[in-house]
């Protein structure tokens, strides 16, 4: 009797959940909703094509409904708009739309963060303000000399290693990605803090791995999380807790001691838990690495696999670093490579899952240029999917997916290359783009593909 009273249950909820979205679209219909696109998978919707494959799953739903549809995603409605104009001049500037809150939910769902501490709109302010201050000039310059000298110890000491294990198979992107994890721990917590976190078990690259699956987790809204995915929670936590380690003056660069200083404050110290500055400090640095490493392997993968390109930046460099004077982590050398930074960008723009998003607060009507009219829901996640732009046939040529190294270099007489949108638009741009362009830069120059 139990048994069959247990199976009601079951059948009754999975039916609750493949039928709640069409309730949901028939009780809380507003007025031009784009078309819902329905899945058989309750909760989870299309989230297992959208890890597997985000930019062919989308460029197909597009080629198939066109510039604006709905998908479930994590029990949210994702909303994809491919207009960026409309995008641009109307839905960033809208105040019915806004990605703060969002962004809070991912912090609080994602990592545990309290949710106080993260909402006080003063200390929003004081944060983006120190990333503007902080990710620019000497300061700059100061974070590409340490993520410089830590990759160089960090291929000197795996060189040695390689030595005596010539037979040895790594996988690519771990290998520089655990690299560039370091380098980043290095330039953003400083020398101290980082060696702490070498030979460690489990690793401290493992641990952040598991951070980042984490994160992608509060996207999906997966019931019992805690018991389904305890391995990577635990992992989460335990990389949390090494930022217990991080000392102040002791090497740390300025952003970090703003940050540090700001959470700790008289003033707002009651707002935060040492778990929550803990774990701001370890998105801080999932921020700086999440898409740089895996941006820096595959910029050098396409140099390897296209010797003009590669004859062409080594040229570039060897004009700009003339003598052992002039350093490569000077950020005025890094800004005159202008051919490395459009091979750089070219790699993006094939590879990169760029998107911008914002959230509906209220049930609003979008009017596009083109005059039609896009109705949100409160709570609606609306996307511009930048990667169709980004591989459109008809700005990149018949075969957008095709390397064309100097695409971004200026020429005379000629039309200047269609922009790209890889670190976001509006207010939400990326504060720490051109650490990203300089990292990726010095890695590349690192591993030395030239040679």
């Amino acid at each position: 009797m139990l048994l069959i009273l247990f199976t009601i249950i079951i059948v009754a909820l999975i039916t609750y959940l493949f039928v709640k979205p069409l309730i949901d679209n028939l009780f809380n219909y507003v007025p031009h909703e784009p078309k819902y696109i329905h899945s058989y998978l309750p909760i989870i919707g299309f989230g297992f094509e959208i890890l597997k494959n985000p930019i062919e799953f989308i460029r197909s739903l597009y080629l198939k409904y066109g510039k604006t549809f709905v998908i479930y995603l994590g029990s949210k409605r994702w909303v994809y708009l491919f207009d960026e104009q409309t995008y641009l001049t109307k839905v960033i500037k809208s105040s019915d739309l806004s990605i703060d809150d969002f962004l809070t939910d991912i912090l609080v769902k994602g990592l545990d963060i309290n949710r106080k501490c993260l909402t006080d709109k003063k200390i929003q302010e004081l944060q983006v303000k120190q990333f503007h201050h902080y990710l620019v000039g000497d300061e700059l310059e100061i974070l590409n000399k340490l993520v410089h000298d830590s990759l160089i110890q960090s291929m000197k000491f795996d060189a040695n290693l390689l030595t005596n294990n010539k037979n040895k198979i790594v996988n690519f992107f771990d290998f520089f990605g655990e690299f560039m994890l370091f380098a980043g721990a290095e330039g953003l917590f400083g020398h101290s803090f980082t060696s702490k976190q070498q030979n460690t078990t489990p690793s401290f690259y493992k641990l952040f791995q598991d951070f980042d699956e984490a994160y992608k987790l509060c996207f999906m809204n997966i019931p019992f999380r805690s018991i389904l995915y305890k391995t990577i929670l635990h992992n989460r936590n335990e990389f949390i807790k090494k930022f217990s380690f991080l000392k102040l003056n002791n090497g740390e660069s300025k952003l970090i001691n703003a940050r540090e200083e700001l959470y700790r404050s008289n003033e707002y110290k009651h707002l935060f838990r040492e778990y929550d500055i803990n774990g701001l400090q370890a998105s801080m640095l999932w921020a700086a690495v999440s898409n740089t490493a895996p941006m820096a392997c595959w910029s050098v993968v396409d140099l390897l696999l296209h010797p003009q390109a590669l004859e062409a930046v080594k040229q570039e460099l060897n004009e700009n670093i003339s003598s052992s004077s002039i350093l490569i982590y000077d950020k005025d050398v890094l800004s005159n490579l202008k051919i490395f930074e459009s091979c750089l960008n070219e790699s993006m723009r094939r590879v990169r899952n760029a998107t911008s998003t914002r959230q509906a607060m209220v049930d609003t009507t979008i009017e596009c240029l083109d005059k039609t009219k896009i109705g949100l829901r409160k709570g609606d996640m609306l996307v511009y999917p930048a990667f169709l732009k980004n591989l459109d046939p008809n700005l990149f040529g018949s075969n957008p997916y095709g390397y064309k190294y100097d695409r971004f270099v200026k020429k005379p007489n000629q039309a200047k290359a269609p922009s790209i949108m890889i670190f976001g638009c509006g207010t939400h741009t990326c504060p720490g783009r051109f650490w990203a362009m300089n990292e990726i830069k010095i890695f590349c120059t690192t591993v030395d593909p030239f040679s």
